[in-house]
């Protein structure tokens, strides 16, 4: 009797210590699926909108101005560069004209100048920043009839970068890239998602439709580069 209920206990060890092994396996599993994404949702920094102080009476000579801002002690101004008698006229060349982005100091120097964005119509600066640093990212967004993507550009420690293009849209006609873009900075590097179930690459000429299955583009070592 003793060695039947020995053995039965035995038993019972082994079926218990299978199923404890079991459940850690699916818990590990899990947790390998939902890693990347919760550790980019919980450990990273979050940026936000915001809009500076809008400011006038811009003058800068042969410049025409279409938006204005005031940020910590600096300008930003986007617009271009008045052709003279319909020429492209200095300092613009044939493969650096149309609006830009300039940044000018407290007192009133160019201290960064963008490269040209040629015909567009649009070229409007959206701004970003978050509550752990002192980064700003801004974002301008460019449109002829259609949006097609943005040049955007890192603020730290009072000087600025031009981080690249993201050529990307929603492929929802009324939406552009500021209206679905999430930013998030992660050891260090920044990341663009997006708020949208289908993408548009190389949006205006290529027009590439793709699902977004954790689309990005990522920031880091001063590089851009898109994930997908």
């Amino acid at each position: 009797m003793k060695k039947h209920f020995v053995l039965s206990l035995s038993l019972l060890s082994l079926i218990y210590c299978k199923k404890e092994h079991k459940n850690e396996s699916f818990l590990s599993s899990k947790v390998e699926k939902i890693g990347k994404d919760s550790l980019i949702s919980h450990n990273s920094i979050k940026y936000f909108r915001f809009q500076p102080d809008t400011i006038s009476n811009i003058n800068i000579d042969g410049f025409e101005t279409s938006d204005s801002f005031s940020y910590q002690g600096n300008k930003f101004i986007t617009g271009y560069y008045r052709p003279i008698e319909g020429e492209i006229a200095n300092p613009d060349t044939e493969n650096d004209y149309g609006k830009r982005l300039l940044v000018m100091n407290d007192k009133n120097e160019i201290i960064f100048k963008g490269i040209g964005s040629g015909d567009t119509f649009q070229y409007q600066p959206k701004f970003y920043r978050n509550d752990s640093n002192n980064k700003v990212v801004i974002i301008c967004q460019m449109a002829f009839e259609y949006f097609f993507g943005g040049e955007a550009f890192l603020l730290e420690n009072n000087k600025i970068k031009h981080i690249g293009n993201l050529d990307i849209e929603s492929d929802k006609m009324e939406k552009k890239l500021t209206d679905i873009i999430k930013i998030d900075e992660l050891k260090n590097d920044i990341i663009f998602s997006f708020k949208s179930d289908s993408l548009l690459l190389s949006p205006g000429s290529d027009d590439i439709l793709i699902p977004n299955h954790n689309v990005r583009y990522i920031y880091s070592h001063s590089k851009l580069s898109l994930k997908r």
